[in-house]
């Protein structure tokens, strides 16, 4: 009894002194006026990284109907987005931004499917290859002169799989003769897989029964899923704890700048990945589900009497032109085969009878012929990151030499 006794008083002492310590700590961080970060993320909170995006219960997210401002984190441009949610020509200034979903007679329509580098939020709307395609096969002779149109439904950070659900949902309202699905090699098999991508805010393709489909589980996580290696110990606690103690908003705010340096090394070891054949599970997976999306949505638009053509992306390493960087990226980080996700791609092509484009070489060509960058900008580095107005510009002399080429033939 005695040591029962003795153990109790231990006890009721030590939690005394560790509140006591938590209490002054309080106290002292407040005084000292040492910030941390004050709020934990509510669930179902707006998903909004750019003033341009917001929540989408269906893609998780989309473009921010009407919403218009200058961006200039990479390049320069102002955005402007329409009541569709489409990306618009600053003041309405353009016809042919806003488009009916009747399709006008006489009238060509190609729908573009992609993410950051097709919505390309780093230039302005007029220098997007999307915009310098659709003037470039004005004059192209196999399409007898019709009016041409293309439609970009490019979002910020999408993967095939919303690019899917885009097309189902929002595409076909349109009536398109052609869809082009520009495929980005560097994160968008990633994006495509629930066990790689780190952002789960969003809906993934998931097999069920061997069948592929949509898995919106998304829609029951909160807002710090959006990026899941950065979720610290202290977003575990209650929201009215967090936003009530200096200690946790400290702790939290130290161990995310810890996360964010170690998440940078963690997307480069990840992004390499892409560019070697599959050895393990996760990554098996990832490259099947992107083949199946890929798949199905060829299928699915020649089901509407459609054109399909897949466009792939190269990412910057791969493109880039001085020949000592790509060499000095493939030691650092073990690259196996810059080559591997454009062989791949080909190989599904010529299995399902796929249309594709691939710009890499013909990008690295160019960049290495030219010396010049086709990625990146002044005020956020060169040869890296997405498009500037030459590698747009480029892109949509590719696409349409490769358009009046197939169109030229039927």
């Amino acid at each position: 009894m005695k040591q029962l006794k003795a153990w109790a008083i231990n006890v009721s002492l030590m939690l005394s002194s560790l509140g006591l310590g938590v209490g002054l700590s309080e106290v002292g961080l407040r005084l000292a006026q040492i910030e941390g970060l004050p709020k934990k993320l509510q669930q179902h909170s707006e998903f909004s990284p750019a003033f341009y995006m917001m929540s989408d219960p269906e893609r998780g997210w989309q473009n921010r109907p009407n919403a218009k401002g200058w961006q200039r984190k990479e390049g320069e441009a102002y955005i402007q987005i329409n009541s569709e949610g489409l990306r618009d020509t600053p003041n309405g200034t353009r016809r042919d931004r806003n488009y009916p979903k009747v399709k006008p007679e006489n009238t060509f329509r190609i729908a573009v499917l992609g993410d950051s580098f097709t919505f390309a939020a780093q230039v302005p709307i007029e220098q997007t290859y999307t915009s310098i395609l659709e003037e470039n096969l004005t004059t192209c002779k196999a399409f007898n002169g019709k009016n041409i149109e293309v439609i970009n439904f490019g979002v910020e950070g999408y993967g095939t799989a919303q690019e899917l659900l885009t097309l189902r949902q929002r595409v076909w309202d349109y009536q398109p003769d052609l869809v082009l699905l520009a495929f980005y090699i560097g994160n968008d098999v990633i994006d495509n897989s629930k066990a790689l991508e780190n952002n789960h805010y969003r809906p993934f393709f998931v097999y069920k029964n061997g069948e592929l489909v949509p898995d919106y589980s998304f829609r029951d996580l909160g807002l710090e899923y959006s990026d899941r290696y950065l979720i610290t110990l202290a977003d575990r606690f209650p929201a009215w704890l967090v936003n009530h103690s200096r200690i946790l908003q400290v702790a939290k705010k130290a161990e995310l700048e810890l996360k964010k340096r170690n998440a940078v090394q963690h997307f480069n070891t990840v992004t390499a990945q892409v560019f070697q054949s599959p050895t393990d599970k996760k990554w098996q997976e990832a490259w099947q589900i992107t083949d199946d999306l890929i798949v199905m949505m060829q299928e699915e638009v020649i089901e509407k009497n459609s054109d399909f053509l897949l466009i792939a992306i190269a990412d910057p390493i791969q493109v880039h032109p001085d020949e000592k960087e790509r060499e000095a990226y493939q030691i650092a980080l073990d690259v196996k085969d810059y080559d591997y996700p454009d062989k791949r791609l080909k190989e599904l092509s010529e299995n399902h009878n796929i249309p594709i484009l691939s710009l890499t070489q013909l990008f690295l060509s160019y960049g290495k012929d030219n010396q010049t960058c086709l990625h990146g900008f002044e005020n956020s580095g060169l040869c890296t990151g997405h498009w500037n107005p030459q590698g747009h510009q480029l892109a949509a002399q590719l696409i349409n030499q490769k358009l009046c080429q197939t169109y030229s033939k039927q």
